[in-house]
């Protein structure tokens, strides 16, 4: 006999399997949305790490950019400052869409806990296929929180503490913080406003940082569900026509079957749109930042080479890397995603539909033409997601850093 209390035990346990890194990553900026918050105390907690991470954030952003605008400082340091800032910007921007859309992350996440449901009942292969996608999911999850919080601890902990930053103020010798603070904010030049400003910068860094993976996070579990989904849907495609019953298609005709496997589509692709349009203007701050990003960042790098500057280096060589996988993953699943959508396409032709009865094969040409007009990931519908994408963006990251060189030599 079926055990149905082992069996939601299992799908609870699956649901929260896929979606617990995007938990714990949005949950401490106050970016997980209060939908899903269960109790009242949670809420509340919510919205006061949300104030918090918003009041840091504009921390960095307001000060470093008023004491690189307004104070007299050399060329150097002003292009050295772009790219900081326009991070800082990046997180205001993902922050405020995160917050602005709360419902419809609660309502993709509420459409993945649905699919986990119903595989709770007698559905062991479909289980297996979405356990599988979940941690690949997941692995990305970490593996971008790995590259970004250590590239993070080097620039905002590590450098700060080991380098040489000071400077020489009325003949007297100064520290100077991991990032310039206009002074007719704070002067953070004495005991300890100096400690308590480095510390609030510290925080403030592995909030962006941590705002940054919670993003790549959100969109690489939920693009590898909907694959998973499509994974499934291959199944019922295999199951339509060679006569092998599973439990799930136990006395069903084909036209039942069929009819089916359309809903079945069609709610995947709702998801899909769902997803694009909850991250496609965020993918598109991604994408635009990044490129600034990537080139700033080697400019940086080569400058510290040429001074023999080692920390400085491997710094901004960690932070190179951590940018550069990031927008890496976010075009390489747009890529997998649109790859499996037309695979539905393939499939239809390639099962035995020769053997369907009547004229039940013309309901395939159906989910051959969806599949052909694929749903994409869009950088602000400006540009599609893909690993073509990625090598346009690292080209003109390239070519902007020539510019740069060319320009500062």
């Amino acid at each position: 006999m079926y055990d149905h209390s082992k069996s939601l035990e299992s799908a609870i346990d699956g649901w929260n399997y896929s979606i617990q890194l995007n938990r714990w990553f949005l949950k401490p900026i106050g970016a997980w949305p209060l939908a899903l918050c269960e109790t009242t105390t949670e809420k509340i907690s919510c919205v006061i790490l949300s104030v918090i991470s918003c009041f840091l954030i504009c921390f960095l952003l307001v000060p470093c950019t008023l004491g690189t605008i307004l104070v007299d400082t050399d060329l150097d340091t002003k292009i050295r400052m772009i790219g900081p800032i326009s991070f800082f910007l990046m997180a205001v921007i993902k922050q405020y869409i995160l917050i602005a859309r709360s419902e419809r992350i609660s309502e993709c996440i509420r459409h993945i806990r649905a699919d986990w449901d119903r595989v709770r009942m007698g559905h062991e292969k479909d289980r297996e296929v979405m356990l599988d996608n979940a941690k690949f999911g997941r692995w990305l999850s970490f593996v971008s929180a790995a590259f970004m919080y250590s590239a993070g601890f080097f620039y905002t902990t590590l450098m700060p503490l080991c380098a040489r930053r000071t400077e020489i103020i009325d003949n007297e010798t100064v520290r100077l913080l991991s990032f310039p603070i206009y002074r007719g904010l704070l002067d953070p030049r004495t005991t300890p406003s100096f400690e308590i400003a480095q510390f609030t910068q510290t925080l403030a860094g592995y909030a962006i940082y941590t705002l940054t993976i919670g993003v790549c996070s959100l969109a690489a579990v939920f693009v590898m569900h909907a694959c998973g989904q499509f994974r499934i849907l291959m199944l019922k495609l295999e199951n339509l026509a060679d006569g092998k019953k599973r439990k799930s298609t136990s006395g069903k005709t084909a036209q039942e079957r069929l009819s089916d496997i359309v809903k079945y589509h069609i709610r995947i692709l709702s998801f899909i749109t769902r997803t694009e349009e909850l991250l496609n203007e965020i993918f598109f701050v991604d994408v635009v930042g990044c490129t600034l990003n990537i080139c700033f960042l080697g400019f940086n790098m080569m400058t510290e080479w040429e001074h023999r500057e080692t920390l400085g280096t491997m710094t901004f060589c960690s932070l190179l890397i951590s940018f550069t996988f990031n927008i890496f993953i976010l075009c390489y699943i747009g890529e997998l995603l649109a790859e499996q959508c037309t695979q539905i396409g393939t499939k239809s032709y390639m099962i035995n539909w020769y053997y369907l009865p009547d004229k039940s094969a013309l309901g395939l040409t159906l989910v051959m033409a969806m599949s052909n007009a694929t749903i994409k990931l869009t950088a602000g519908k400006f540009m599609e997601l893909s690993l073509a994408s990625f090598c346009s963006i690292m080209k003109a990251a390239m070519a902007y850093l020539n510019l740069l060189r060319t320009f500062y030599v």
